[in-house]
This record gives structure tokens, C-alpha cells and sequence, in this order.
């Protein structure tokens, strides 16, 4: 067995209790490695203390040391979640809670997720004074509009304020997308409880394609651990019976995304252990190409941070922006090789968009 499969196994365990792996001598370090590039260590350093793996005494004592500090990060975001929706709520204005500690509650142990910022959708229409209603109670407030989104702090809990959830490539796919938005994060919504304060997240056939296709844009974008496909194979194993999967398989055809969708599946299936009937379009054909896609998910781990580039960026700003062209065809080159169709359309936005910003950027010298 190797390292990756242990990894996997326990991973497996973790989520869904059964027999135990065994842990192989020599392979406890590459399983860690793994665990932290995936941002997975609660779930994993969990299910080795209860299952009283063999682990010295020192590792041991660093896991439980991690999974106290996860379980301080999570009171601590959720409080901030409480407080921040709850004066959103009171002063009339609809937010819902995107990702993160929405999804933690699919866990077995909600404690056990890694932790990450707040996300929360607001609309453009409202998203200014939703600053500015949260202003008072934060300890700092980013000056602009960062892309899609406006951050501030409140404590160490970072929150985003979302205008919109994706910027997608071209006009026909945000028409369309625009739409599915307005209508998953305005309708159905799910309501969960922080601390006594209703909280609503998104509608569950619009979360199940929304948690898909956050983590397939950043795939094709950098990189993605598996916490990401964690939080999207629980949502589909808790809410099985709430997802519609005709309209899913609309918002998968309007998309273009049938095809990434059945490979990220196969991982949900084979490597994770979701049952089949729990995937909606489950394809075993899709099963070899999805070899390719968890070979660089396991190396490449969240956003990337896996990956080593050859050299340093280049200081200067030309020369600077030079080698990020480098680096993007040569991961357009990689993902054509899986997804041709969202490959192009990504690679094409993301040279349109560099070469804008250069443009600009030129003007204000």
C-alpha cells in the first residue's frame, strides 16, 4: 500500500467509522504529510488517537495539541458567524453563509474541519451597507471592494462579503450562473443554529453544485486539498434527499460541468466511500481520467501549496508577470489534458484579465 492509499484509508475511517486501517511501519510520517497538504488533520490525527494507533508519544501529543487549537478556532468563528449574521438579520438585511462553517455541521464532528475564513453572500444591491452595518463591531475593514467580495475582521475571525459567490469567464456563463445564484441563495433556504442566532445557508440543490463547482474553479485555477471535496461529498451524503436532481443536472448542462462533476465523483466514490446512489450521474466510465485528477490533487494539496516552482518570481514587473504566463499555459496545458472545454475558457479569461491588469497598470505609472 502506499503512502497515498494509507492516507485515503484513514481518511475513509475518519468519515465514516468501520475497522480501522492498519498503520504500516515507515508510513506514519508520509500519512501526516499528506493530511496536513490536504488540510485534513483534524479528521485524520482524530481517528488515529481513537482508534489507539501505535504513535509515538511526542506525535501523539502534538495531534491532541492541533485538535485543541481546531476546536478554540471553531467556537471562536462560530461566535463571530452569531454575531455577524445576527446584526445582519436584525438590521434587515438577508445574508446567507456560504462554505466553511455551514458545511463543518456535515462532519461526523463539526470540531474536526480545518478551519478557514467566513464567507457570506449579500448581493450587490445591499453589500455597502452591510459594511457598513458591520463596521462597528469589527477591529478592521479592507478600504475597497476586493473582486467579489469585502473583507473585515472581527477578532481574528476574518469575514468576506460576498456581492457575487464566482466570477466566471465569459457573458453566457455568468447569465446563466447569475441566475442560478439569485434563486439558491434566495429561495429553500437551510437554516442552521449558532449559539441561539438563525443562521441560512444556501438551498440544498444550489449548495450541492455550488460546493462542486467552487473547488472545480480552483482546481483548474491552482489547486484544491481534500477538505474541499470532503465538504461536498457530506453535503451529498446528509441531504441526499433534499437535492433535486433534475434541476442539478440543469445547472450541470447550462454549465458545462457534467463531465468535471463525474470526475470529481469517482474520488467521492472510490476514494472517499460515498456510496454510488448517493452521486447523482455517477459514470464508472469517468473512473481513469479521475486517476489523473487525484494524482494532482494528492500532490499539488490545498490551493497548490504543494507544488514547487523550478525558480523564484522574477522581481521585475514585467519579467514578473512574464513567468506567471509561463506558469499558466503550462496548467493549461495540464488541465486540457482532463477537461479541454473548461480548460480553454479558463485559460482565455485569465490572459484577457492579465494583460488588462498590465494595461492598467502601465497607464497609472
Amino acid at each position: 500500500m502506499t503512502e497515498e492509499q494509507a492516507y485515503l484509508s484513514w481518511l475513509r475511517y475518519a468519515l465514516w467509522g468501520g475497522c480501522h486501517p492498519e498503520l504500516a511501519e515507515g508510513s506514519l510520517s508520509g500519512i501526516l504529510e499528506l493530511a496536513n497538504r490536504q488540510k485534513t488533520r483534524g479528521l485524520v490525527f482524530e481517528a488515529m488517537l481513537r482508534c489507539g494507533a501505535a504513535l509515538p508519544e511526542e506525535t501523539a501529543a502534538r495531534m491532541k495539541e492541533l485538535l485543541l487549537r481546531l476546536l478554540s478556532t471553531h467556537q471562536m468563528l462560530d461566535a463571530a458567524v452569531a454575531q455577524g449574521l445576527g446584526t445582519l438579520r436584525q438590521a434587515g438585511i438577508p445574508a446567507v453563509l456560504l462554505k466553511g462553517q455551514g458545511a463543518a455541521r456535515n462532519y461526523p464532528d463539526p470540531q474536526l474541519r480545518e478551519c478557514g475564513d467566513i464567507d457570506i453572500y449579500i448581493g450587490p444591491e445591499r453589500l455597502e451597507e452591510a459594511v457598513r452595518v458591520l463596521t462597528p463591531l469589527a477591529d478592521k475593514v479592507d478600504d475597497e471592494l476586493l473582486g467579489k467580495h469585502w473583507e473585515l475582521w472581527i477578532g481574528q475571525a476574518e469575514l468576506e462579503l460576498h456581492q457575487h459567490t464566482m466570477l466566471l469567464p465569459t457573458r453566457r456563463l455568468t447569465r446563466v450562473y447569475r441566475a442560478m445564484e439569485a434563486d439558491g441563495l434566495r429561495h429553500g433556504l437551510v437554516p442552521l443554529d449558532f449559539g441561539g442566532v438563525r443562521v441560512d445557508t444556501p438551498e440544498d440543490t444550489f449548495n450541492a453544485f455550488y460546493l462542486f463547482f467552487h473547488a472545480w474553479h480552483h482546481f483548474i485555477e491552482g489547486g484544491i486539498g481534500f477538505r474541499q471535496l470532503c465538504d461536498w461529498t457530506l453535503l451529498l451524503h446528509r441531504r441526499q434527499d433534499r437535492i433535486d436532481r433534475e434541476r442539478l443536472r440543469a445547472m450541470l448542462d447550462g454549465m458545462r460541468l457534467l463531465l468535471p462533476w463525474q470526475l470529481f465523483g469517482c474520488i467521492a466514490v472510490h476514494d472517499l466511500g460515498l456510496p454510488e446512489h448517493e452521486l447523482p450521474f455517477y459514470d464508472p466510465a469517468r473512473y481513469d481520467k479521475s486517476r489523473r485528477v487525484l494524482a494532482i490533487i494528492l500532490s499539488e494539496g490545498n490551493f497548490g501549496r504543494g507544488k514547487r516552482p523550478r525558480r523564484e518570481r522574477p522581481k521585475g514587473y514585467l519579467a514578473g508577470k512574464a513567468y506567471s504566463l509561463h506558469l499558466h499555459i503550462i496548467r493549461f496545458l495540464q488541465m486540457f489534458r482532463i477537461a479541454p472545454g473548461e480548460a480553454w475558457r479558463s485559460f482565455v479569461a485569465t490572459i484577457f484579465n492579465g494583460f488588462g491588469r498590465i494595461f492598467k497598470d502601465l497607464r497609472h505609472k
